[in-house]
């Protein structure tokens, strides 16, 4: 494993021991979410995070990397109660966000997400 996935897998290992946010992000994230219908009206926090810790428990959820120019974001993508959902960290293990892609398999097939593999092959 390189140094890079070492990293990656790390951050991931940390947002599954404890869910983080940016001061403040964590209810604009949620409140973004229900106004965009993703979330039902009185979705709570708590719900919020038990959704996308949901998807980074699977050992079949697939880890991709966005990259950003420099920055790099570990994501994990998985199905949630039968909704497939992106949950992106930053390497400090911060959340930046946690959403159902509108067109997963064409935002993934993007030229700045590259598959690493499932949780289970990264030893997750």
């Amino acid at each position: 494993m390189d140094e890079e996935q070492g990293r990656i897998t790390d951050a991931i290992r940390r947002l599954r021991e404890r869910v983080r946010w940016r001061p403040g992000k964590d209810t604009q994230h949620l409140a973004k979410r229900i106004e965009l219908g993703q979330l039902p009206v009185g979705t709570t926090l708590a719900e919020y995070d038990a959704i996308f810790i949901g998807a980074i428990s699977p050992s079949t959820a697939e880890v991709v990397v966005y990259r950003w120019g420099e920055p790099v974001y570990p994501t994990v993508v998985a199905a949630v109660a039968g909704v497939r959902w992106l949950v992106m960290v930053g390497l400090d293990s911060v959340m930046e966000t946690a959403c159902p892609p509108e067109d997963p398999e064409t935002d993934l097939a993007n030229l700045r997400f590259q598959r690493l593999g499932t949780l289970e092959e990264l030893g997750l």
